[in-house]
């Protein structure tokens, strides 16, 4: 016959000595079962300082480039200012020296009373120099571009593109021309081409879309040039229109703001 374990008694239950080892088991038995792991609001903690320390370099390095950027911009720039400088009498030889830099120079232009200041050029698309430096370097601030389909030996409307930073370069002073005083102020863009000198007088600055007539460049019907000038509300006798182009900050990636000027005598 098997022997049973005596049961404790009443005051076995009460003996301090034997609580503290009830106690000891039961705190041994709770650590294995939770076998080490951690608590979900430890877990939580720790993913989110995980999360701010990788959003704080990608942050990091995304100003970084962007300062490196447009440093390179500016220097790039400033040896350009000083090239236009040095050849001023001449446009004909600083045409030369400017297409020996970059093949696809087609002009120079200025707005008096901005920094805009600045060589243009026209690649094969109207995509290459979103990102590439007159250089031909990768650069996220780009070149101002002339659209790709203004060719010819005549080309009554030619569209110019260039990027709204926020620190102002480029065509980012375009917006300035929202303000009709400063516009009154300001109504010449000036463009050295082939040894010329043009000037086109500013009659309309606008913030719309990429739907607006300004964009248009087919011109084949006849009379279809005297329809777009009056579209735009150019003077009538307008020989050539330009239209200057810039993106608007904001959620509509469509948004642009368009200076354009008329040209009256070619």
């Amino acid at each position: 016959m098997t022997k049973r374990k005596p049961i404790a008694s009443s005051n076995a239950l009460l003996d301090d000595e034997y609580q503290d080892e009830k106690q000891r088991k039961w705190f041994a038995a709770k650590r294995k079962t939770r076998g080490g792991s951690k608590s979900p609001l430890f877990i939580f903690v720790c993913c989110l300082a995980l999360v701010t320390v990788i959003t704080v370099i990608v942050s990091a390095a995304i100003v970084f480039t962007y300062i490196n950027d447009l440093n390179e911009m500016r220097r790039q720039h400033a040896s350009l200012l000083d090239l236009a400088e040095e050849v001023a009498p001449s446009i004909s030889e600083f045409d030369i020296r400017m297409r020996l830099i970059n093949p696809d120079y087609i002009c120079w232009i200025r707005i008096e009373g901005t920094d805009i200041d600045y060589p243009v050029v026209r690649g094969a698309d109207n995509y290459k120099y979103l990102d590439t430096s007159f250089y031909g370097e990768e650069n996220q601030f780009g070149t101002l571009f002339m659209d790709y389909r203004c060719v010819g030996e005549y080309v009554p409307h030619i569209i110019i593109y260039g990027h709204n930073t926020r620190y102002g370069d480029m065509f980012s002073e375009l917006h300035k021309f929202l303000d009709a005083r400063f516009l009154a102020e300001h109504s010449i863009i000036t463009v050295k081409v082939n040894d010329r000198i043009v000037e086109y007088e500013i009659f309309s600055a606008r913030k719309t879309d990429v739907s607006d007539p300004a964009y248009h460049l087919d011109f084949s019907a006849p009379g279809s040039f005297r329809a777009f000038a009056e579209r735009t509300g150019a003077p009538s006798d307008a020989k050539q229109i330009i239209t200057l182009s810039t993106c608007v900050s904001g959620d509509n990636a469509d948004e642009r703001v368009v200076v354009q000027g008329a040209f009256f005598d070619l």
